[in-house]
């Protein structure tokens, strides 16, 4: 082996000689120095910043009913607007008066941060009825004097508590980035996990691919091309050959010595990014250092065909050529099969399905909405995909064995106000899924619940109830349109009278429309994130928002409304997304980065947890029946089964299919609809878990052209803009992402971890032995 070892030594020589190679180090010295003095420093959340409002609409009309209405005047919200910059007062004047005007959300947070440091608009009177969280409680019960970052945490807290259902719930504490101990802006400042994920997820990876996926590997065929040909001259391969050596292992050799030159860069680099992340960021992330093997893996691939090519044609301006070429090709056809990707398939997947009867209903990413059809084994739209589209669909409802409801928000897929408020649509098997309108949806609706025989609207941080009687009367005799709510600001007459403006604010604010009616009791909110769980015959209402579980049963005095009888306080970080579930007397919590937690439904007593790997979180929750369990969607796009074991809860193995998209449980029935690989559904037994019946769809149009073409294409193509994503998984340690896709909604991005580590392997391994097999037969 000395040999063979000699040639890779002397390739190492070689490219300590390049000045191109010093020219690489020089560059990667300046930019770790350059990224050195970057730090942070924990401090508490004051300052609002524009990304901190939910539901600006709403924001807006508070401060506009503060402004005009004296009434409001000794309320929370007339005090806080009494202090308002005299330019924003005039404005919600107007707000308040009919017009429609356009305020911005910085605007809003510049003048809400100036409040935080002259307090003149507090009054404890004023604010006793306001829903105090348990941190303002502490932070109250302090005595005088206090901190000023305290004093200043402690007026934020007060001014969510007079706007309820306008922020985002967000920790206590915050991060804020430093560079050579100087602060920057206030919005750069982040919750601690959001930053962890933020570095490890995006920013780290981004600096890697970029330079070890791009530029180090373009610097690397420049250096490395010219190694081949040079072995070829006659007296360099004579001289090779005059030993007993294996060509194919002489082959070999040179050709792993070419991969000294990215291997000396990227440890450099790799190395100084994890120090950087591990002293200046507190980040100990030993994942970070597998990204070295990863990026010499695919400067090999490059390489691999640089290798061909000097042999074929012993030049190395070809063996550039040639390589620039391939590199061009994959690139190409990633591109095409990422747009096949964002505008054919995904828009296709089924993210929430409904049974009507024995007919599936499915709304899509792409905001349509479908029915199957059993006849003819496919998808039929009832609401037409649109990938770029703006349009929201709300997820049907079913309210009996032939008819369902659901809503179609313009506008609305990322601004939870839409174009304004939408009619409530009422479909049926009879007149074929036609969306026949009802009543008109409270503003910014974003899902629709059955409760016993009452509709339930989720609206921003309010819940608004309808008979389901009244709906299906309704059908067919909504407002004309000339009258509908149909601009984000609502719409109503200029110069209308005071109970037509006031009614205007009321809807701005996301209030109950004619026919809904309120059911939270006073004081209460969902701020996001929040989720919630209704019983399907009306009996109990279970809540999670800000870090607390809440219960709420029907008021006996009240026909609507509803009255807490059970709350418990959770722990982690209230910014983060949940999903809870019942299963007979369990109620299972799910969050983002925390263990599972199952709960008793009554008494919300913990009862059992159970810590999910780190690789995976959660996507989706559906209770079993009678308290058999629950199918938990995971990140990876399995399903697994969570079940109490005592006083832990236990996470079987993945049941079923992979690609998991959503999940239909009907318990009566005790049977699962598992939707899979884009539209795919499996009927699944829940007692034994054994697979019913499987409906594939038959597939038309762009999806026969990405299956049969686009699919093979990038089969035989290797994936090389892919790796990318397999170091995002490795840096991130986890399966997949979540991008926004709606109001207080995100969608699952799983990173393709095997498929272009499979195709790059097997066309390297093709390459190269093509490569000796060539060199091995042809007389040089």
């Amino acid at each position: 082996m000395t040999p063979y070892f000699s040639v890779i030594v002397d390739s190492f020589r070689a490219a300590f000689a390049s000045r191109v190679l010093w020219i690489a180090f020089i560059a990667i010295w300046l930019l770790l120095a350059a990224l050195a003095p970057v730090g942070f420093r924990l401090e508490y959340t004051t300052d609002f910043r524009a990304g901190d409002f939910y539901n600006g609409t709403r924001l807006k009309a508070m401060l506009a009913k503060g402004t005009v209405d004296p009434a409001a005047a000794e309320q929370p919200i007339g005090r806080l607007a009494a202090v308002l910059p005299d330019e924003l007062s005039r404005q919600l004047k107007r707000v308040g008066e009919g017009d429609e005007v356009r305020i911005y959300l910085r605007v809003f947070a510049d003048a809400l941060n100036e409040c935080l440091d002259d307090e003149s608009w507090y009054s404890q009177e004023a604010w006793e009825d306001t829903l105090q969280f348990r941190e303002l409680r502490e932070l109250e019960a302090l005595a005088e004097p206090i901190e000023p970052t305290l004093r200043r945490r402690r007026a934020r807290l007060r001014i969510e508590a007079a706007l309820p259902g306008v922020f985002e719930a967000r920790s206590s504490q915050s991060v804020r980035l430093t560079y050579g101990g100087v602060d920057f802006p206030a919005s750069f400042s982040t919750d601690r996990t959001q930053f962890l994920t933020l570095v490890n997820q995006y920013v780290l990876p981004v600096i890697i691919q970029w330079l070890m996926g791009f530029v180090l590997v373009f610097l690397g065929v420049l250096v490395t091309a010219s190694m081949i040909p040079e072995m070829l001259q006659p007296g360099s391969l004579h001289l090779l050959l005059s030993k007993p050596v294996s060509r194919s292992l002489l082959l070999l050799s040179k050709f792993a010595g070419g991969c000294t030159f990215v291997s000396l860069c990227v440890t450099q680099l790799v190395v100084g990014l994890f120090l950087i992340a591990w002293l200046r960021l507190d980040i100990w992330n030993v994942r970070l250092l597998l990204c070295i093997p990863v990026s010499v893996f695919l400067f090999s691939v490059f390489y691999s065909v640089s290798t061909l090519a000097g042999l074929i044609w012993r030049s190395s301006i070809l063996s550039i050529g040639v390589t620039c070429i391939f590199g061009s090709i994959c690139l190409v056809v990633g591109v095409i099969g990422g747009l096949f990707d964002s505008l054919v398939t995904r828009p296709a997947s089924i993210k929430h399905l409904e049974m009507v009867g024995e007919t599936m209903i499915g709304s899509t990413r792409g905001g349509g909405l479908v029915y199957w059809d059993q006849d003819s084994r496919a998808w039929n739209e009832i609401f037409e995909s649109n990938p770029l589209g703006a349009d929201r669909v709300l997820p049907p409802v079913a309210v009996n064995e032939n008819q369902l409801i659901t809503a179609r928000v313009r506008g609305g897929r990322f601004n939870p106000f839409g174009s304004g408020a939408s009619d409530l649509l009422v479909m049926s098997r009879e007149n074929g899924w036609d969306g026949e309108p009802s009543m008109r949806l409270p503003v910014s609706t974003t899902g629709l619940q059955l409760s016993g025989d009452r509709v339930v609207a989720l609206s921003g941080s309010e819940l608004a109830s309808v008979s389901l009687d009244q709906v299906l009367d309704a059908v067919g005799s909504v407002t004309s349109p000339g009258t509908q709510v149909d601009r984000q600001d609502g719409a109503s007459d200029r110069g209308s009278a005071k109970t037509g403006w006031m009614e205007k604010l009321s809807t701005m604010m996301g209030g109950a429309t004619e026919g809904f009616e309120s059911v939270l009791p006073k004081g209460i909110s969902l701020d996001p994130p929040a989720s919630l769980y209704m019983d399907s015959e009306g009996k109990f209402l279970i809540v999670y928002t800000r870090g607390r579980l809440l219960r709420f049963e029907p008021d006996q005095g009240s026909d609507r409304l509803w009255r807490q009888v059970s709350v418990r306080a959770t722990e982690g970080e209230v910014s983060s997304r949940s999903w809870i579930a019942v299963s007979g007397k369990l109620l299972l919590l799910a969050r983002e980065e925390m263990p599972l937690e199952i709960y008793d439904v009554v008494t919300l007593e913990l009862i059992a947890s159970c810590v999910l790997p780190d690789s995976i979180s959660p996507v989706f929750v559906e209770g079993i029946f009678d308290g058999a369990g629950f199918l938990l969607g995971t990140s990876d796009g399995l399903l697994r089964r969570v079940t109490r074991q005592h006083a832990r809860g236990e996470l079987s193995e993945p049941l079923g299919s992979s690609e998991v998209e959503c999940v239909c449980v009907d318990a009566a029935k005790k049977i699962a609809y598992v939707v899979h690989h884009v539209d795919q559904v499996d009927v699944i037994n829940l007692n034994s878990f054994e697979l019913i019946e499987r409906q594939t769809p038959q597939l038309s149009g762009w999806r026969l052209v990405e299956k049969y073409l686009i699919s093979p294409a990038r089969f035989v193509t290797p994936q090389t803009g892919e790796l990318g994503e397999t170091i995002e998984a490795i840096v991130s340690g986890k399966s997949a992402m979540t991008v926004l896709d709606g109001p207080s909604a995100g969608e699952v991005i799983r990173y393709k971890l095997f498929r272009p580590i499979v195709s790059c392997t097997c066309f390297t391994i093709v390459v190269l032995v093509s490569s000796c097999l060539y060199f091995s037969r042809r007389d040089f």
